[in-house]
């Protein structure tokens, strides 16, 4: 059963409500007002990151949208991450071409227990369900377990990931969409780039949901 039918049964016996306020809607994520107030960032290019192409983000890491991102990553709020992924849906900038693979970036195992799920691949589960894209959640794996990366200085973020992340091997030309929630230093983004350039892709984007400006 796909995607677009189980939300038509589901939106039957529980009406969509606003991930922010609450109120009936007719449709996810979030209601017209809520909509209007978020702080969307114009579609400029951010800062280049080693490894990637081009890097966009839809929204600035401030309220509401940090909330949001919390109740995903750390309140284990599945409903907050797939808003997420239609949130940034929203916000598709232009592409040359759309993308072979859609790769979250990975928990290490023991930290997806911990959560119950994977944000990034749930906020990537909810832009594939609204754009038709391959979701590829196990290209890249975590290998190694690291200190959280908000505990860290930027130059020692760079050297908790090293040889954090590997991919599988990838067939030649392809476009692969990294996505995260949150782009701060950029390190583990950067750290995931390296992992997918070394198993053959041929052209990177990240999209992320916020940036920390």
């Amino acid at each position: 059963m796909g995607w677009v039918k189980v939300d038509e049964i589901l939106d039957v016996f529980l009406p969509p409500h606003c991930a922010l306020c609450g109120q009936s809607i007719a449709r996810r994520p979030l209601c017209a007002g809520c909509l209007a107030d978020l702080p969307w960032l114009p579609p400029h290019r951010l800062p280049a990151l080693q490894g990637f192409d081009r890097v966009r983000s839809a929204l600035a890491y401030e309220y509401p949208v940090d909330r949001l991102i919390a109740e995903a990553k750390f309140g284990k709020q599945l409903a907050a991450a797939r808003a997420l992924g239609e949130l940034l849906a929203m916000r598709l900038p232009a592409m040359f071409r759309p993308p072979d693979l859609v790769v979250p970036v990975p928990l290490h195992w023991r930290r997806q227990a911990e959560r119950g799920f994977n944000q990034a691949e749930e906020i990537a589960r909810g832009l594939c369900r609204q754009m038709g894209w391959r979701l590829a959640p196990g290209v890249c794996q975590r290998v190694r377990a690291t200190p959280a990366q908000s505990t860290l200085s930027a130059t020692a973020r760079r050297t908790n990931l090293h040889a954090a992340f590997v991919a599988r091997p990838l067939s030649q030309g392809l476009h692969v969409l990294v996505i995260d929630d949150v782009l701060t230093t950029g390190s583990t983004a950067e750290a995931v780039a390296g992992a997918l350039r070394r198993a053959g892709a041929a052209s990177l984007e990240l999209w992320t949901v916020a940036h920390a400006l």
